[in-house]
């Protein structure tokens, strides 16, 4: 007759048995560490969305800058010529305007053969200001633009 061996395989792994009293859980300095890390990532989080805030409001206000200098363009000769010197007024929200206009002073970067004396139109430049106060400190923007003016006959 034949013996049969047993073949020694290892027996699967079970969990331990809880000692009588013994609860799960985290630490007290495991919970500590994780509130703080919780803290500083609410912070960084917090200090992230403050910027972004405060960017969006410059760029809203930049944007309103804009659109006040394109209405003053657009009104600066109309009624009465347009003269060289300063001009300055407001806006109902605060925003305040200054604007310069001469003569333009031709420079580099204008099409070959281009002759302002020979020009069937005089140019001027207008430089504008538009200002407005941002947290009690002044802010500003600045604008540039050329007209055609009929020329001064003589």
């Amino acid at each position: 007759m034949h013996v049969h061996e047993p073949s020694l395989r290892p027996l699967p792994s079970r969990p331990r048995a809880r000692r009588a009293g013994a609860q799960g859980g985290f630490t007290l300095l495991e919970v500590v560490a994780a509130f703080a890390i919780l803290a500083l990532g609410l912070g960084l989080a917090m200090r992230a969305a403050t910027g972004s805030m405060q960017q969006s409001r410059q760029a809203a206000e930049h944007t309103l800058a804009a659109l006040h200098a394109r209405s003053v363009f657009d009104t600066l000769g109309v009624g009465e010529p347009l003269q060289e010197g300063q001009y300055r007024g407001e806006f109902e929200d605060g925003f305040r305007w200054s604007a310069q206009v001469t003569p333009y002073q031709p420079g580099e970067g204008e099409p070959e053969g281009f002759d302002p004396a020979q020009a069937m139109v005089r140019l001027v430049r207008i430089d504008l200001d538009i200002e407005w106060e941002r947290d009690g400190r002044p802010a500003r923007a600045h604008f540039a633009s050329l007209r055609a003016m009929q020329p001064e006959q003589p």
